[in-house]
């Protein structure tokens, strides 16, 4: 670690089948070239030749396991960090201090982070930056989201002395009617709010069925178990995090955080013009140049 009063919170490395696919690109481009050249060449026995196509299938799965079990992600009480471990020579490493984070997001991209279950974290220290933190296939994000975002909106001196996460703390269970009501009167408080209402499971469906495809941050809020939706003004305060997502040539729309709620995985997003006029009919006094947003957590 960088510092030696770091706390270490959170640890997690790449998803597996990071392991399993190297392993097989090892497969691939080594072993079979290695055993087509020994089956041409060696007038050794057909067991010596299994033996040593056995250890050499060996020697690549641990060669790839070496470098993922010494790659990892951490979350500490100062800091997020990653140390990626890609040669025998060669080590790659990154961290971005809380204190320096403005706001934090993740995605998915492609089929294959859907049907494995991986995602991409991304962290920044400004609003007009580029992502100055990035952790590709990562298992399990929401819970790595959630804990990096609790630690994040923590006061310094609160962080400095955090030496274990809330999961190992005993707490007063709230009913889900006691955290609906009191994150309704929380952004119903907020200046800029004009009218909030809690969406049912059609509303969910209806914005899952109609919402624009590129539109990500929509269907990532639509997923946590408690959604509002809440009218403003053009005088809202500006977004947590941009709402456009730019990495070379790609454009997408993330998820982004909400900074007045803090209850798990809190997301928030803004409808497009199809879905803004299904859920204007919410309110009573939305006027022509009002907008809605989307915001969700789970419980």
């Amino acid at each position: 670690m960088n510092n030696i009063q770091d706390n270490i919170l959170y640890k997690t490395r790449q998803h597996k089948i990071v392991l399993i696919l190297n392993f097989l690109k090892g497969l691939l481009t080594v072993w079979i070239p290695f055993w087509i050249l020994l089956y041409l060449v060696s007038n050794l026995s057909w067991i010596v030749n299994i033996i040593i196509y056995l250890v050499f299938v060996l020697v690549i799965f641990y060669y790839n396991y070496f470098f993922w079990n010494r790659s990892y992600f951490l979350v500490t009480n100062k800091q997020i960090s990653q140390n990626v471990r890609n040669g025998i020579f060669s080590k790659f490493s990154m961290s971005i201090y809380f204190e320096n984070i403005r706001d934090t997001a993740y995605s998915k991209n492609n089929l294959f982070h859907y049907m494995f279950n991986y995602w991409t974290f991304f962290a920044r220290s400004s609003a007009w930056a580029d992502w100055d933190f990035m952790i590709t296939r990562v298992p399990d994000i929401e819970k790595l989201y959630k804990i990096v975002n609790q630690i994040h909106i923590l006061p310094a001196d609160q962080r400095e002395t955090l030496d274990r996460l809330w999961a190992d703390k005993k707490v007063k269970k709230e009913s889900k009617e006691d955290i609906i009501k009191s994150e309704y009167e929380k952004l119903m408080s907020i200046k800029w709010i004009k009218e909030v209402a809690l969406l049912s499971d059609n509303d969910k469906k209806y914005l899952f069925e109609n919402e624009e495809d590129r539109n990500h941050w929509v269907f990532e809020t639509i997923r946590k178990q408690v959604v509002f939706c809440f009218t403003h003004d053009s005088d809202f305060r500006e977004a947590d995090a941009s709402i456009i997502l730019r990495l070379w040539s790609k454009v997408i729309f993330p998820a982004v955080s909400f900074h007045e709620i803090t209850r798990p995985s809190t997301v928030s997003s803004s409808p497009w013009i199809e879905t803004h006029k299904y859920l204007s009919q919410k309110f009573e006094n939305l006027a022509l140049d009002d907008a809605t947003v989307l915001v969700g957590f789970d419980i």
